[in-house]
């Protein structure tokens, strides 16, 4: 995961720096460079391409929102964060619409900016994209071959590969609670088109229940993870190992194959696709809610999507 760090202030670059080390990533993970200013970071953007810059607004030579409107003119798609002493309203829409993900204000916590940076750099941006994408072909109406798990299998997998006991228990059909932020996103794909052929939507709590319960953490830690809202990169990792595992669960007759995970991605907002996948009606859907003693219960969603 490679920083750039832009900011006239070495000791405010020291802060920024030392926060996005903290936000779950292995430090030999993580690659950072800096910048006193916008044309000094343009250069390093266009040369070694970091997946995010975090940027200061008032600079000498070129300031963070010229720097924000000169990426976005050139194209260069690279995501772009404000950390800034600007509070002015009308600046902040300026910000938002030149393209900023996020604006955080000076003097912050470090937990503020680890909230801001967690969701981008877990995939949150590509997986409303790819969302998007796929909304369209939820299960209204056209009906998809797709082999679909069973409950037990899905117990029998989640349990199998955990080190506590985690029970399934399928429920009635539910939407999208926004009180449990952020969902969490897995896509399965055909394995020859790469098409999605099916969803898992989880929330807050299923994800965070089955990433401590992949490692055994203390439940205290697992309730911590849900009262803070805030999904560490081991969580989402367990995750991913744990849905790569139940895609072997799903069979298309047509490929005559299993699906693959192609994704797994953050969803940290409301977001009107997700509503529309959590509004289905299509057939073959599988509501469940997974439970571990100590740590509590959350929902979750498994369902095919139209060929």
């Amino acid at each position: 995961m490679k920083f750039l760090i832009v900011d006239d202030s070495p000791a405010m670059q020291a802060i920024v720096r030392r926060a996005l080390e903290k936000v779950g990533y292995n430090k030999d993970d993580l690659t950072f460079k800096t910048a006193s200013d916008g044309l000094e970071a343009l250069d390093i953007v266009r040369n070694w391409e970091p997946d995010l810059v975090i940027s200061d607004w008032h600079m000498p030579n070129m300031s963070g929102i010229e720097l924000l409107e000169e990426i976005k003119k050139q194209m260069l798609n690279i995501k772009v964060g404000l950390v800034t002493t600007e509070t002015s309203p009308v600046r902040i829409v300026q910000a938002k619409e030149a393209g900023a993900l996020f604006v955080v204000h000076k003097p912050f916590e470090i937990n503020e900016l680890q909230k801001a940076v967690l969701p981008i750099v877990q995939g949150s941006v590509e997986g409303e994209k790819m969302l998007t994408e796929s909304a369209n072909s939820v299960m209204n109406e056209v009906v998809s071959d797709l082999q679909m798990p069973t409950v037990s299998a899905i117990e029998k997998i989640l349990d199998g590969f955990s080190s506590m006991d985690v029970k399934v228990t399928r429920t009635d059909r539910t939407g999208i609670n926004y009180k449990y932020l952020p969902y969490v996103l897995g896509l399965f794909a055909d394995n020859e088109t790469d098409k999605i052929k099916a969803v898992c939507i989880m929330d807050l709590r299923a994800t965070a229940i089955l990433g401590g319960a992949f490692t055994g953490a203390r439940a205290e830690i697992v309730r911590a993870t849900i009262e803070s809202k805030t999904l560490s990169k081991g969580v989402l990792d367990n995750n991913k190992k744990l849905l790569k595992m139940m895609s072997a669960l799903f069979y298309d007759p047509i490929s005559k194959q299993d699906l693959t995970l192609k994704s797994v991605n953050l969803i940290p907002k409301p977001f009107d696709r997700l509503d529309q996948l959590g509004s289905s009606s299509g057939e073959k859907r599988i509501d469940f809610k997974v439970s571990v003693e100590g740590y509590g219960e959350g929902q979750a969603i498994l369902m095919a999507v139209a060929d």
